[in-house]
């Protein structure tokens, strides 16, 4: 599968400086069953590359260099940002994600930053690299419990966050707010219940939607 691309001038919203980057010209839909943490097929993770750009000037990462950021390049020069949280150096595309993600919880947008480090997460599977995707599992985690205001009532969130809960090795925390738990779809419904008998076993392990009991997945 080659992705069909195209280059865009961007400016950055950080430090103002112009720089060309490959886009995705058209975004084909994944292939196949993903994994309950909504993971798409290989070939279609290879498409993550374009999902996020950095700054060639200062480093600012996002999906898009001239959303705004709140916050300045200070930020964008702090240990934190530079070393993505520690985990830099292992996987450039991860490193880019990650930070982005950090950059999302300055500005606030926090269901996009779980999402961020759920990606590098993605490619540190992809790396056999599970002490560094467990850790942006957890970091999301974090981000999911101290801002419940940004995630209230969203029942796919609430799901996603039991996969990256078990991935990340919390098998007990699982079972305890999971165990019984009812959504308002009944394929959510069945999700959980089947995290919760994955967490039972502490498995730790990548799934597939078309694991679960009495779900058909296309």
């Amino acid at each position: 599968m080659t992705p069909v691309t195209t280059e865009k001038e961007f400016v950055c919203s950080v430090c103002g400086t112009p720089s060309t980057h490959t886009i995705l010209a058209v975004n084909e839909p994944p292939q196949g069953v993903p994994d309950l943490d909504l993971r798409p097929d290989l070939p279609h993770r290879n498409y993550l590359r374009y999902w996020v750009m950095e700054c060639p000037c200062c480093g600012y990462c996002n999906s898009m260099l001239d959303v705004p950021a709140d916050f300045s390049r200070d930020y964008v020069e702090s240990d934190e940002y530079k070393n993505a949280s520690g985990l830099s150096g292992q996987n450039q595309t991860a490193d880019r994600m990650i930070r982005k993600a950090l950059g999302c919880v300055k500005n606030h947008s926090y269901k996009e930053a779980v999402q961020s480090y759920l990606y590098a997460s993605w490619l540190f599977d992809d790396d056999n690299n599970d002490a560094s995707a467990s850790a942006c599992r957890r970091a999301a985690v974090r981000i999911y419990d101290e801002h419940p205001a940004a995630f209230r009532g969203d029942d796919n969130f609430k799901v996603l966050m039991a996969d990256m809960i078990r991935r990340s090795g919390d098998f007990q925390r699982v079972v305890r707010e999971y165990e019984g738990k009812a959504f308002r779809s009944q394929l959510m419904t069945a999700i959980a219940f089947f995290e919760v008998q994955l967490a039972s076993r502490e498995d730790k392990a990548a799934h597939r939607a078309d694991e679960v009991p009495g779900v058909t997945a296309k």
